[in-house]
């Protein structure tokens, strides 16, 4: 469970938008925010945002206590954790369906190729702005995948959150774990 809370970390931290050490409804609206700017970014490419609502997103996958209710890394790393050892295929399920609605605004199948920049666009929604890291992640999918497409990074990112076999490559944490 270590090494999933780890992971969780690093997850919390690019949520966390404001840097306070909480999860909080003014992270969810910087998170909104940013979602407004890919849209624009990606222009054409979203015809009806694929449904995607962000508020509805971080109520049901993040703020687990109920809507809204702000929570502390302990907190959201207990709560993952429950809902892990509750029934791991079930919240590995839950985990592919949490990054499956993100993405849905990209595309309406997974099989769409991913540029860099709507790739870099798409992980600061979530908080990872750090371009190196951004670059770095986007050359492991490139190196693992070839040119890394929508249900490449679902399933990249369910795995960094749902899996925890430390023995498996995780991309996502090889890139934002450091």
């Amino acid at each position: 469970m270590d090494y999933l809370k780890s992971k969780w970390a690093v997850w919390f931290k690019s949520l966390d938008a404001n840097h306070d050490n909480k999860l909080s409804t003014e992270d969810m609206e910087i998170s909104a925010k940013k979602y407004e700017e890919i849209q624009k970014m990606l222009g054409d490419k979203v015809k009806d945002n694929g449904g995607f609502d962000n508020t509805k997103w971080w109520n049901t996958y993040i703020f687990r206590k109920g809507p809204g209710v702000t929570l502390t890394l302990e907190e959201f790393q207990d709560l993952l954790g429950e809902a892990f050892q509750k029934d791991k295929v079930a919240f590995y399920q839950e985990m592919t369906r949490c990054f499956g609605d993100i993405a849905s605004f990209v595309a309406e199948k997974g099989d769409r190729p991913i540029e860099e920049q709507e790739f870099a666009f798409g992980l600061k929604v979530f908080g990872q702005e750090d371009s190196a890291q951004v670059g770095k992640a986007y050359q492991l999918f490139k190196a693992k995948k070839g040119q890394p497409t929508v249900q490449h990074i679902v399933e990249a990112w369910a795995q960094f959150t749902a899996d925890d076999d430390a023995s498996k490559h995780d991309m996502v944490y090889e890139a934002f774990g450091n």
